[in-house]
């Protein structure tokens, strides 16, 4: 037999016995079949070793979004004149 008992989060079904909530039952998740599904990008039926993207749009991707190497090489760190390094790094053996 279960009861209810209203508090200030709203109304909370318990079992009379044991004055717990029930359990709650989680749906079975749902496989995801690879065989067929829609790319995410342009939305055509397509079939995949994985999800991702289909082959046109990774193509497309690829020649839009690559960025040029410019050989310029990045310069040396250089602290701050605020930052003092820690007491193990000054420390002589």
């Amino acid at each position: 037999m279960s009861t209810s008992k209203t508090s200030s989060a709203g109304t909370v079904s318990t079992d009379a016995a044991t004055g717990k909530p029930p359990k709650t039952v989680f749906p079975e998740p749902v496989q995801f079949d690879l065989n067929s599904y829609r790319c995410p990008r342009c939305q055509t039926t397509m079939a995949a070793e994985s999800y991702g993207p289909c082959q046109n749009c990774v193509a497309e991707l690829k020649a839009t979004q690559r960025g040029e190497a410019t050989g310029e090489i990045a310069a040396a760190y250089e602290p701050k004149m605020n930052v003092t390094p820690n007491a193990v790094a000054l420390k002589d053996d």
